[in-house]
């Protein structure tokens, strides 16, 4: 691409883009020292606004972008459903928080100590486009509710049918555990046995994704519990816990 990307610049900076255009805006910097030095230059400029920059009015046609992206973003959600995926009491703005952040920092909507917390939403847009990734073409679901005192949270153990994705809990309002405690996901078979899955700390957001680390298949029950060790078998309380059916026609 010899074209220079300098319109896109500030909305690259911001994370206003959609991913098809930021990839493209991504793809030519690596290659232009011009348009390199320019988006350093604005990025800059972002990251010293939270203590040097008022409020101010974007240009109509940055408005318009943002606008937009935050829109499409938002509009992706609520297409699916909320990701099409029984969450429960999930709060689906926070998801498309990078491209809905974008726009209200720069309409002034929102106090700005909003723009230091940029860098944290555009990691958060990119797990949940890696989230989105893995179910595009649907999978197996299978909720557990949280109890006790994790009573309002919970985690949907999904089994993607794509080819090549692992299974994942999509966890959401995971209150933090106590020193020394930690998290764990097993999948118990039929005879009882309890295989480790994964051990994780609640990351304080939102929605939390966990990596499982073996198939679902073979299993009839998914849980999670409470535990002083990332290894060894089961000693802690299940906090949460679902059955799993086995697949239509099996």
């Amino acid at each position: 691409m010899n074209e220079h990307v300098v319109d896109d610049l500030e909305a690259y900076v911001l994370g206003a883009l959609d991913r098809e255009s930021a990839e493209r805006v991504a793809g030519h910097i690596a290659t232009c020292a011009s348009c390199r030095r320019e988006a350093s230059a604005l990025a800059e400029v972002v990251g010293a606004l939270p203590e040097t920059v008022p409020a101010r009015e974007p240009r109509t046609a940055l408005r318009e972008r943002l606008l937009a992206a935050a829109r499409a973003d938002a509009a992706t959600i609520v297409a699916r459903g909320g990701l099409g995926l029984p969450l429960g009491p999930v709060r689906v703005p926070r998801v498309a928080l990078a491209g809905l952040t974008a726009a209200v920092i720069v309409l002034g909507a929102i106090d700005l100590d909003a723009f230091a917390r940029l860098q944290a939403a555009t990691a958060d847009r990119d797990a949940y486009y890696a989230t989105v990734e893995a179910f595009r073409q649907g999978g197996r679901l299978w909720y557990m509710a949280g109890k006790d005192t994790f009573s309002g949270s919970g985690g949907t153990l999904i089994d993607p049918r794509a080819q090549g994705q692992q299974p994942f809990v999509l966890f959401h309002d995971l209150p933090a555990v106590s020193a020394g405690k930690i998290l764990t996901v097993w999948l118990v078979s039929p005879d009882s046995t309890w295989a480790r899955a994964a051990t994780f700390m609640p990351n304080g957001k939102d929605i939390q994704a966990v990596q499982i680390s073996m198939e679902v298949s073979g299993f009839d029950r998914c849980a999670v519990t409470l535990e002083d060790s990332a290894w060894g078998p089961r000693y802690g309380p299940v906090v949460m816990e679902s059955r799993i059916a086995p697949p239509s026609g099996g």
